[in-house]
């Protein structure tokens, strides 16, 4: 993979994000029938919240959606290309998105997935999150900073 450069979404980049989305969960929802629409209100996220773009030469190689809510960072998607998977971006993405929670004064990122997505699971692990609840098929991670 060529070098990854960080950038910040606009409203121009919704497209490319919600396409990025939807191939990065593809193969999830063959399988995983009660997966949420995680690709609706892309818009209103780069909006409402942080929304970080990974590109790797003039492709989009991933993204991830993080706020500050009640003094830890919250992670809501990751997303990473399927032509881009297994190369180091999607804990790149979540090492800028712990950086900026650090410079705020968060002391925990926590986030939610769905317990079906068992690969996805270990790859926060392998990250150091730890899994502090399953509730039905909701998955609760936090990883302290």
């Amino acid at each position: 993979m060529t070098t990854i450069r960080f950038m910040n979404a606009t409203q121009e980049d919704a497209e490319a994000i919600t396409e990025c989305i939807a191939a990065a969960y593809s193969k999830a929802r063959e399988t995983i029938a009660d997966l949420p629409d995680v690709t609706a209100g892309i818009e209103q996220d780069i909006s409402d919240h942080r929304v970080v773009l990974a590109v790797a030469g003039t492709g989009l190689a991933g993204v991830i959606i993080f706020a500050q809510q009640d003094g830890e960072m919250k992670v809501f998607n990751l997303a990473v290309s399927p032509n881009a998977q297994g190369q180091g971006v999607a804990g790149k993405l979540l090492a800028r998105a712990e950086a900026e929670a650090r410079e705020v004064g968060c002391t925990r990122m926590v986030l939610r997935t769905h317990r079906l997505m068992t690969d996805t699971r270990a790859i926060y692990a392998h990250l150091g999150w730890l899994e502090t609840e399953v509730s039905g098929n909701s998955v609760a991670l936090e990883k302290a900073l």
